[in-house]
């Protein structure tokens, strides 16, 4: 489980990261990246009500959280994350999802 300080939830931090933040957009899903000051990655997830019902939205929220906790040394250090899952994550296993995730983290330019 994440603890709060490496979640994002205030709506400004939210804010900054559609001012600020870098779109990287995948198949299944995309996320946007920016650097922080902190000394430490934080993640934010964003999962409308157009995805399918609750038991969808929450599954592809664990499906991010345990990406982000499997990967975390593949991450560059100080960066702010927000993750959007796109219609059809939901079929996909989750191994072809951290695939995809890796590497991507792999290539983030921070």
């Amino acid at each position: 489980m994440a603890r709060h300080r490496y979640v994002l939830r205030n709506r400004s931090n939210f804010q900054r990261m559609f001012d600020e933040g870098t779109w990287v957009r995948t198949e299944f899903f995309k996320f946007l990246h920016r650097p922080n000051a902190l000394s430490h990655n934080r993640i934010g997830i964003m999962v409308g009500r157009r995805f399918g019902n609750s038991v969808r939205r929450n599954r592809a929220k664990r499906v991010f959280r345990a990406m982000t906790n499997h990967g975390r040394m593949h991450l560059a250090q100080n960066a702010d994350l927000v993750f959007f899952p796109r219609v059809g994550m939901d079929k996909v296993p989750y191994y072809v999802l951290d695939q995809i995730w890796q590497s991507f983290a792999k290539k983030l330019p921070m």
